[in-house]
């Protein structure tokens, strides 16, 4: 069933149950809210499950580590009748440092697909056309995942100053974002500043991303855009890494953002001398690394300009959503990630985590090591 059949189904299947006093009344929509990305206190790298340097003699995607990840939504119609009632949650990601094994739906009193948004985004959608009181109804995607540590040796000297990205790349990640105000005054008074011996692309990012660490003040709180961020020389990994992503694109260099449980960082596009791009982490908070990544991490999502049709709206970040006909259900989105241990057995590893309401992943794991991990 496509995903066109699949809503429609819902919506039909309400009127076809006998509600048809529904017309004229539109469904109320909530967001759960966007879940924070607050990680700005540096962490300190243990030398195995987080790298304080890069690799000697290896290159690629290194470290293979599995998971078992459950993302879901749990609606309860516990305070009355609720009809055409649709809920969504985003889910991981594939990518090259992310691959997914196993993916498995499991539902209660509805139907459930994943939803492709863009290349890099993906949400689980839930739709139940009717919930009497009391009704419960359910969608779970069961995961079996291995992620992975990158660090290709990347080098200045791979990439002609002079940048030829495909029309595709320009096209999706040149232009402004939701909060990312590429054009603005401010962030082009910012680019002169930093473009002065500058003339590789690869120089900018580089002094773009030193500039962020000495300027802007770390500050946990709601996300507030590039503009407000370089006005106040406030923000939190949010704030820091959409100000890369902005001066980059500002300078004709693709970038954009990665989002990770409760944290993000940059990437930006450049082509080799053979012509093959090459997607490059920049780091601007937490863990200081460019051009690496040396932590295993769950990728929601890639990018910051998701065209959620649905909605009918652009969004930065995916969240949580309901809408719903009568009475508001009770929703609960699940997220549980537990590492696994090797096949040969021994440590699994720190970094469980659990989110909460809110869209927050707390760390939930009980291994000594934790202390490293993210919070």
């Amino acid at each position: 069933m496509n995903r066109r059949d699949f809503l429609r189904t819902g919506a039909v299947g309400a009127i076809a149950g006998g509600m048809t006093y529904l017309a004229g009344h539109q469904p109320r929509q909530q967001a759960n809210g966007v879940p924070p990305a607050a990680s700005v206190v540096p962490v300190v790298g243990d030398g195995q499950w987080i790298w304080n340097k890069p690799p000697e003699g290896e290159t690629g995607y290194l470290e293979p580590r599995s998971y078992k990840l459950d993302v879901g939504i749990e609606l309860n119609s516990s305070h009355g009748n609720a009809w055409q009632v649709t809920a969504t949650t985003p889910v991981p990601i594939a990518c090259p440092e992310q691959k997914i094994e196993e993916e498995r739906i499991q539902t209660f009193g509805c139907q459930a697909q994943i939803q492709q948004l863009a290349a890099d985004s993906r949400q689980l959608c839930l739709v139940a056309p009717q919930m009497p009181q009391g009704q419960k109804a359910s969608a779970v995607v069961h995961y079996k995942l291995t992620l992975y540590k990158q660090f290709h040796n990347y080098r200045r000297e791979q990439f002609p100053n002079e940048q030829s990205p495909s029309n595709d790349i320009r096209r999706t990640y040149l232009g402004e974002s939701p909060g990312i105000q590429t054009r603005s005054k401010e962030v082009k008074q910012l680019l002169a500043e930093l473009s002065k011996n500058a003339p590789h692309p690869w120089d900018l990012a580089q002094k773009t991303t030193a500039w962020i660490r000495r300027n802007i003040r770390p500050q946990i709180g709601s996300y507030t855009g590039v503009v407000t961020a370089l006005e106040t020389r406030r923000g939190d990994c949010e704030e820091m890494a959409a100000i890369f992503v902005a001066v980059c694109r500002a300078a004709g260099i693709p970038a954009r953002l990665v989002w990770i449980p409760n944290h993000n960082w940059a990437e930006f596009h450049l082509t080799d001398k053979d012509g093959k791009g090459h997607w490059i982490p920049a780091h601007t908070a937490c863990y200081f690394w460019f051009g690496w990544t040396g932590a295993h991490e769950l990728v929601l999502q890639k990018g910051d300009r998701i065209r959620v049709a649905d909605r009918h709206k652009t969004m930065r970040l995916v969240d949580d959503w309901l809408q719903y006909g009568g009475r508001k259900p009770e929703a609960r989105y699940i997220g549980d990630l537990t590492p696994l241990p090797p096949d040969s057995g021994g440590d699994a590893g720190p970094g469980a985590r659990q989110k909460i309401p809110g869209g927050e992943w707390k760390l939930v794991g009980t291994h000594a090591l934790d202390r490293y991990a993210r919070r």
